[in-house]
């Protein structure tokens, strides 16, 4: 009995650590193991999230590139387009128009003048746009000039427009005094050179012209562009006084 004790206390006292160690390192590795399943997992969900991006990606490179083609395409396209051909070329000159120096209202007898270009537009019933110029004379300064310039011709286009015609049809430039058609020391020639032309234009390629062009007003390419549809309402004002 004296000799057996000590083994059965020797092989409890073996078991019992065993059980211990064990149940350690169950409480140990089992939280380790749950945050590696865990990790795992979210490594999965990203993965599968950056093939879907990619899938995605590849999608809209694939847009994109339609895209290029098409606008390649068009551009050929606009390429082989017949350029607008002058249709009229109209001056409202200062003896019709009779501006006064620096203003830039319209008078009747330009709502008159006006009143046969369109008269004539719906007769012909052709598809046009219309490039409505501002020529100044010298006077003044030249930014003052090509903002004068400008609500000269924005004030032809509002009358324009009230008269039928659609503001999608048309544009507006100031030349300032940058395109004089005669002398500006004179009186005669600032009077002349405070104009309004109207430059009418059809897109199909087949040329009418109906009258000439004024060969001075190729100078006109010299020219800053000015426009703002804010000066609409500038001409809208002048036309009410």
């Amino acid at each position: 009995m004296s000799r057996i004790s000590p083994l059965i206390v020797a092989s409890s006292v073996l078991l019992l650590s065993a059980c211990a160690t064990q149940d350690f390192v169950k409480e140990t590795v089992a939280p380790v193991q749950t945050s590696v399943d865990g990790l795992g997992t979210r490594v999965q969900a990203h993965d599968d999230g950056l093939k879907a991006l990619d899938g995605r990606l590849q999608g809209s490179e694939a847009r994109i590139q339609a895209l290029q083609q098409e606008a390649i395409a068009r551009a050929e396209a606009a390429k082989k387009l017949p350029a607008p051909s002058l249709l009229m070329s109209t001056m409202l000159t200062d003896d019709k128009v009779k501006f006064s120096s620096g203003r830039a209202q319209l008078t009747e007898q330009a709502g008159r003048e006006l009143d046969q270009l369109v008269a004539k537009l719906k007769a012909d019933n052709q598809p046009v746009f219309v490039e409505i110029q501002g020529h100044t004379d010298s006077t003044g300064s030249n930014a003052l000039n090509q903002q004068l310039g400008l609500q000269r011709a924005e004030a032809v286009r509002l009358y324009l427009s009230h008269a039928g015609l659609p503001l999608a049809r048309m544009a507006t430039i100031s030349y300032g005094e940058t395109a004089p058609l005669a002398d500006n020391n004179t009186r005669e020639g600032r009077s002349t050179n405070r104009r309004v032309q109207l430059i009418v234009m059809r897109p199909d390629g087949h040329p009418k012209l109906l009258h000439s062009w004024p060969p001075k007003l190729l100078q006109a390419g010299r020219g800053d562009y000015v426009g703002s549809e804010v000066m609409s309402r500038r001409a809208e004002a002048s036309l009410s006084r």
